[in-house]
């Protein structure tokens, strides 16, 4: 949806690769490694919890909690994108390495059950 959104406002881009695309990339990288370590210990942390009793209600809300945020922090991905096409005027093609990861995050994310309790 945001690429479609992008794609309907914007002009055709620039190939180029300026200081600002880096740092939107780098930006974008960040939000990568930072939404796998939040996540990662928010699911570790419930399915620890989930382990030992499965009713616990705080430990539902936080494997919730965690994939929400997972999901969240891989569409962000795709804002990164729109920020290149809409903001920078990149390409469609510099903006689709950005909606592409996103995608493949929210996949990879999808909420599943810890393997303690499937």
């Amino acid at each position: 949806m945001f690429a479609w959104v992008a794609e309907m406002v914007s002009r055709p881009g620039s190939n180029s690769w300026t200081l600002r695309h880096w740092v939107v990339a780098a930006f974008a990288l960040w939000t990568v490694f930072g939404g796998a370590r939040v996540r990662g210990r928010m699911l570790a942390r419930a399915a620890t919890a989930l382990a030992k009793d499965a009713s616990e209600l705080k430990a539902v809300k936080q494997w919730e909690a965690g994939h929400v945020l997972g999901m969240a922090f891989a569409e962000s991905l795709a804002l990164w994108g729109v920020v290149v096409r809409m903001v920078l005027g990149g390409a469609l093609w510099q903006a689709s390495l950005f909606y592409s990861v996103s995608l493949v995050l929210l996949l990879y994310w999808t909420p599943r059950l810890p393997t303690e309790l499937a």
